[in-house]
């Protein structure tokens, strides 16, 4: 009996649920902007910026990253 050939399917990676219920930046200067600005009205918030390897786009955290890049 022949073996069955099963292609691979190659799933393109899409931005969870998660990442969707963030706030999306466009590029690291608006999101870093809007990060002073809500720190600037909390002064107990530490956040900090990150660029999300799902949708390519830049997210704030309260954990520091410690990505360099």
């Amino acid at each position: 009996m022949p073996r069955r050939n099963n292609q691979i399917k190659h799933v393109r990676l899409i931005a969870s649920d998660n990442c969707q219920s963030k706030k999306q930046y466009p590029n690291e200067k608006s999101a870093t902007d809007a990060a002073e600005l809500k720190m600037l009205m909390d002064m107990s918030l530490e956040l900090s910026v990150y660029k999300c390897e799902r949708c390519c786009k830049w997210h704030l955290t309260r954990s520091q990253s410690t990505n360099t890049n």
